[in-house]
């Protein structure tokens, strides 16, 4: 059926979920369409590409994400210097990146910070450093 109007789209999603997790539920459909329309997935995957274009070796790149789709795309990020995850590897078998993490895992916003700013609950930041130039 035609949906119009963001109410119509929130009173059939009512429609079909517990009115206890109603809240949760649309607060992730629209989220859902907002990443889609906004292409936003596609636009973090190509400023990340694009990073190493203008990092020098040594330099960092900051990264904060605000969900776990963004989150799982900068970890692969760095970890591998591709957003697929794909881990290459030169005739020896050593790991071929052109990142690396620079701090152990992610780092969450502190339960004082949250306070100050409900908005930090869900950010994830991760810190990764452009390896010296290496053979492929």
């Amino acid at each position: 059926r035609p949906v119009e109007t963001t109410d119509q789209l929130a009173d059939i999603v009512g429609g079909v979920v517990n009115p206890r997790y109603l809240q949760k539920s649309l607060a992730r459909v629209f989220q859902g369409l907002r990443i889609e329309v906004n292409q936003e997935l596609d636009m973090l995957e190509r400023a990340l590409q694009q990073s190493l274009k203008l990092l020098r070796p040594g330099g960092r790149l900051i990264v904060l994400a605000y969900h776990s789709l963004e989150d799982r795309l900068v970890k692969r990020f760095i970890k591998t210097g591709n957003t697929a995850g794909e881990i290459k590897k030169d005739f020896y078998g050593n790991t071929i990146s052109k990142m690396k993490p620079v701090s152990k895992g992610v780092i969450q916003p502190s339960s004082e910070e949250i306070e100050l700013n409900p908005a930090a609950r869900s950010a994830r930041m991760r810190v990764g450093e452009k390896k010296e130039e290496q053979m492929e």
